[in-house]
């Protein structure tokens, strides 16, 4: 077996590295699927360019099984952003060419230099400068509609993964733990829940991609109703508040 076949294996039998080199199993793919699952992967990968990235997406899932509940969350919302990036680099996720962009930049340049509040702090101009750039990129909610868009993907059984702030998303979660935000509340029953439906959304992000449907694996909606998790997620979420 190849190390992407056994890859892809292990994800199909959620085989998970544990703390103390053990392995625990908990099918992602029913076993009598398992073998269709890998061929169909397989040759998903085969004609994927950029197969590498995917792989990639598959170790942080595993990964993330046997980290704290807080490095875990953040292994596998890397694993949603290298699938991401899969994506990205299918098509060209820019607002404006590189010609159109480069004469708005000037202009903005040129704008900024004579704004009375920074006209005389080139300092700060500079800051603002290096900002520019990241006004061409696609923002991350907006490639992340247009994947699920484009894979027919449902997540509206799941905890939200964007939206507003204060409501509390995977993605604001995300961010206040890589940016060190102590939270003035961090319930553990409530980010571990958080952290299964993130786990959820990678893997059904991953079978997209896969080409395989979401309905034949243990994390469609129908399979995961017998889940506390699955239906506690908003009185969960409110003890964010």
């Amino acid at each position: 077996m190849t190390d992407n076949a056994r890859l892809l294996s292990d994800l199909a039998l959620r085989r998970f590295p544990g703390n103390d080199g053990s392995v625990w199993t908990e099918p992602l793919i029913p076993q009598a699927e398992v073998e269709h699952f890998l061929a169909t992967a397989s040759a998903t990968l085969v004609q994927a360019e950029l197969n590498e990235i995917l792989l990639r997406a598959i170790r942080f899932r595993l990964d993330s099984a046997a980290c704290s509940l807080e490095i875990s969350f953040i292994s596998l919302y890397a694993a949603l952003e290298s699938i991401l990036t899969f994506f990205r680099r299918q098509d060209e996720f820019e607002i404006l060419g590189a010609i159109e962009f480069g004469e708005l930049e000037r202009d903005l340049r040129k704008w900024l230099r004579q704004q009375p509040s920074l006209a005389a702090a080139p300092a700060k101009r500079g800051l603002i400068y290096e900002k520019i750039r990241e006004l061409n990129r696609f923002p991350f909610s907006s490639v992340f509609k247009t994947f699920c868009a484009q894979y027919a993907l449902d997540l509206s059984d799941l905890w939200p993964l964007v939206g507003v702030h204060a409501e509390w998303p995977l993605l604001e979660i995300r961010h206040r733990l890589v940016h060190g935000d102590p939270f003035e509340v961090r319930p553990v029953a409530a980010l571990a829940c958080a952290r299964e439906h993130l786990s959820w959304t990678v893997e059904r992000m991953l079978l997209c991609v896969l080409g395989w449907p979401v309905e034949r694996s243990s994390v469609s909606s129908q399979s995961l109703r017998s889940r506390k998790e699955h239906q506690s997620w908003p009185d969960e979420r409110a003890k964010f508040a």
